[in-house]
């Protein structure tokens, strides 16, 4: 087992898409999120037009939201991947869901790049907290994508076989 993150990621990546199936998939789902990511704002937000939405989001946006979105697929099929194959226990079943309940909160928080939609989505909040997350959107995204990529690096362990218990790689029934 790789001890530097990216290494392990980067391994369990290419053991999860070996298969053609995943590779469509993870093209799908990257598009998929990708484009949730900017339809959000335009569906919540009344008047919101998908031109206008383009016309408010920067280059900057759309690299997280490409980054976020992919990384976000990966991590989606991983549990897939997890859940198909016989290797887990219950308790990775119960972990798996963590990650993707992560990553759609991640997503959500990557919204946070239109103004408009995150205050129609965190208006309850109050205006201090809207606009503190809008002073400091680029950052919001930035958090929602480390707890995507945290996520990522536990799900590639066990799809390394890391064995959780006894804190070494082991053979996983």
């Amino acid at each position: 087992m790789t001890t530097n993150p990216l290494a392990t990621i980067f391994t369990a990546s290419k053991t999860v898409l070996e298969k053609n199936t995943y590779k469509y998939w993870f093209i799908l789902l990257s598009v998929a999120f990708f484009s949730a990511y900017i339809y959000i704002p335009i569906r919540l937000t009344p008047g919101n037009t998908l031109s206008f939405q383009l016309s408010l989001l920067k280059s900057k946006d759309f690299i997280l939201f490409f980054i976020l979105s992919t990384v976000t697929a990966l991590l989606l099929l991983m549990q897939v991947f997890l859940f198909q194959s016989k290797r887990q226990r219950v308790q990775a079943v119960g972990q798996g869901g963590v990650g993707v309940f992560s990553a759609l909160f991640a997503g959500l928080l990557a919204t946070a790049a239109c103004s408009s939609c995150i205050a129609a989505i965190l208006g309850f909040l109050g205006a201090g907290s809207i606009f503190f997350v809008l002073e400091n959107q680029s950052y919001v995204v930035l958090g929602a994508l480390v707890l995507v990529v945290v996520s990522l690096y536990f799900s590639s362990r066990r799809v390394l076989g890391y064995c959780l218990d006894c804190d070494d790689q082991c053979e996983v029934k």
